[in-house]
C-alpha cells in the first residue's frame, strides 16, 4: 500500500478545517506524504502540501495512483475514490446544515456505505490519527467496491410493463390522474 495520503474536503465554501487539521497532524507522526485539497478553509497544512481545489483531471491522476483516500462523506468525492479503487477513510460532517456545514449530517450515509463497502469510517476529526495507523499497520486486500446498480433493470422492467399496457387501460389511467383537467359538459 503506497504511503500517501489525498486529503479532500470537496467544494464547501468554508472547507473542513477540523479534518485538514487531523490529516496534518497524523501525516507528520505516522511519517505520511501527500496532499490536501482544503477548499475555502482558513487552515493552510504545514506537512502536506495543499491546494484549495484540484482540477478534475488532475484529481482523477492522483486517485489513478490509489493513495490512502481521507474525505468528507461527500457523494462525488467518494464515488470517485471508490471508481479509482482506491482506501478510503471518511470522517462525515456532522450536524444540521448551517452555514459552515452546507453538507447537513453525513454519518448516516456513511454508516450505510460502510455496511456494503471498505469505506473506513472515522468517526470525528479527532480520531482520525489512529484509525490511519490501523489501516496502515493492517491495510486488508486490495479494496474491491461492488458499484453495479438494478436501477437500470428496474427501469427496464417498468417501462415494459407501461408499454404493454392497452391503450384502453393508459386511456383509463391517464384520465384519472390528478391535477387533469376535465371538460365540463357543453350545455348547449
Amino acid at each position: 500500500m503506497r504511503r500517501e495520503l489525498l486529503v479532500l474536503t470537496g467544494t464547501a465554501f468554508w472547507g473542513f478545517d477540523e479534518l485538514v487539521v487531523a490529516a496534518d497532524r497524523a501525516a507528520v507522526r505516522l511519517g505520511l506524504r501527500g496532499l490536501a485539497q482544503i477548499g475555502g478553509g482558513r487552515f493552510r497544512p504545514r506537512h502536506l502540501d495543499w491546494v484549495r481545489f484540484l482540477p478534475e483531471a488532475e484529481l482523477r491522476a492522483r486517485l489513478a495512483r490509489r493513495p490512502l483516500v481521507v474525505t468528507h462523506g461527500g457523494m462525488g468525492l467518494l464515488g470517485d475514490a471508490m471508481r479509482a479503487g482506491c482506501r478510503i477513510v471518511a470522517v462525515p460532517r456532522r450536524g444540521p446544515t448551517r452555514r459552515r456545514n452546507p453538507a447537513n449530517d453525513q454519518r448516516a450515509l456513511l454508516e450505510r456505505l460502510a455496511r456494503r463497502h471498505p469505506i473506513r469510517v472515522c468517526a470525528a476529526p479527532e480520531a482520525l490519527e489512529g484509525v490511519l495507523a490501523e489501516v496502515l499497520r493492517d491495510p486488508g486486500p486490495d479494496p474491491v467496491y461492488r458499484l453495479e446498480s438494478d436501477v437500470p433493470a428496474i427501469v427496464r422492467a417498468f417501462l415494459a410493463r407501461t408499454a404493454a399496457e392497452t391503450p384502453a387501460r393508459r386511456r383509463t389511467l391517464s384520465a384519472g390522474w390528478p391535477g387533469r383537467r376535465r371538460r365540463a359538459p357543453d350545455p348547449g
